[in-house]
């Protein structure tokens, strides 16, 4: 599974590579995101509940950031585990100044292993796209709405 795509913040690219780094923003906007922690390596340790046909239930997630250069680009090296598989991956995204905004580049790809093989690969890109295009626009409603106070 591959995915990509850009989006723009309406932020300055230090609070945006912060925001991304941060356990209670993700919380706040990942979908279906119950629980998010730091441990002392840097790693994010979580849980994350899917309600998608064939996929639906609860997944601990672990995810490092690797390769970062703040606050221009990190890498994320991560595994969602649950009782319908599991999903292992890397992804890279890269936050670049724009007139009035932050341009965020992101890239990754993942398997997927256990009975969630069985879906089709295009559903399931389009689903982690959905969701990805999701957590985007609820950082960015984040972002806002905390310039605004």
């Amino acid at each position: 599974m591959n995915v990509h795509g850009t989006y723009e913040f309406h932020a300055a690219r230090q609070r945006v590579f912060d925001a991304i780094c941060d356990p209670q923003t993700l919380m706040a906007v990942i979908p279906g995101c119950r629980d998010v922690q730091r441990s002392a390596s840097g790693d994010y340790e979580g849980s994350i509940s899917l309600r998608l046909p064939g996929a639906a239930g609860t997944y601990r997630t672990h995810v490092r950031l690797v390769d970062v250069v703040p606050p221009e680009r990190s890498g994320l090296e991560g595994r969602l585990d649950g009782a319908m598989g599991t999903i292992s991956g890397r992804a890279s995204f890269v936050l670049s100044d724009e007139p009035g905004a932050t341009r965020i580049v992101y890239d990754g790809d993942a398997l997927i292993q256990g009975p969630l093989a069985r879906l089709d690969s295009r559903f399931a890109e389009r689903v982690a796209e959905t969701l990805i295009g999701q957590g985007l626009k609820a950082l960015d409603a984040r972002l806002r709405t905390e310039a605004a106070a």
